[in-house]
């Protein structure tokens, strides 16, 4: 009996131990909305999609994000109306008096912040219906021949297809890098984005940048699978090779 009493406290001890490194993971996704520009004010705290913020009694009320990931503002609810995409890592962001903020997403993995993934959407601003996955599509289902924009994650380029079954035209597309207190974000996003609404928003070429019609993806494909690549407005990163670009 002695010998068990002293063995529940280290265990007691073990177990604090792991919940506060698990708590205190550096590149957990989140989202803390706040209700005015206080960086010490009422928050409420998202890590998942959000269709509908009356239910958390936020609808029309975000005036201030702070957030790691890459994060949908919607105007409306359900995900349509665009209004801001946020990709930080441990950063703030005030949003202007106009923002009109009522429903809200996270693009990427649901399974880790880096972990290879893409998202393609109905709408031209990541809005709408949503088809998502981190391995091959043969197609792309309720999205088939409906994709107006899209984002990926992870240090995988993607591969895109006009056909069923990875046929038709096709373009490579990598992602970017940014890092912040030694954590990692690879992303990329296609839209229709043309001038920046928030600090965090930059250019964000459309569909058709990349040489492929508006509303033609059918297949997905990991890696870079085709001499077609999308260089964007920055370096390269790679060439056609194995799934995973190299």
């Amino acid at each position: 009996m002695g010998s068990l009493v002293r063995v529940l406290p280290a265990l007691v001890a073990a177990i604090s131990c792991f919940t506060a490194l698990a708590i205190d993971i550096p590149d957990l996704r989140y989202l803390k909305a706040y209700i005015n520009d206080d960086p010490d004010g009422p928050y409420h705290e998202f890590l998942d999609y959000s269709p509908d913020l009356s239910v958390q009694g936020m609808d029309n009320s975000i005036r201030r994000v702070c957030l790691t990931g890459q994060w949908l503002l919607h105007g409306e609810h359900y995900y349509s109306g665009y209004e801001a995409f946020y990709r930080s890592v441990n950063g703030c962001y005030n949003l202007s008096s106009s923002a009109s903020i009522s429903s809200l997403r996270y693009a990427g993995s649901p399974y880790g912040l880096d972990d290879v993934y893409y998202n393609l959407y109905e709408g031209i601003n990541w809005g709408g219906n949503e088809f998502k996955g981190n391995t091959n599509a043969p197609t792309v289902a309720n999205l088939d021949m409906n994709v107006s924009s899209l984002s990926i994650s992870g240090q995988s380029p993607w591969t895109f297809f006009t056909g069923l079954q990875y046929a038709g035209e096709a373009v490579c597309v990598y992602p970017y890098l940014l890092t912040n207190n030694g954590v990692d974000l690879h992303y990329r996003e296609i839209a229709y984005v043309r001038k920046q609404k928030e600090p965090s928003i930059f250019y964000s070429p459309k569909i058709t940048s990349l040489g492929i019609p508006d509303n033609s993806i059918r297949s997905v494909a990991k890696g870079c699978l085709t001499d077609n690549v999308y260089r964007g407005d920055r370096p390269h990163q790679g060439e056609r090779g194995d799934p995973d670009g190299h």
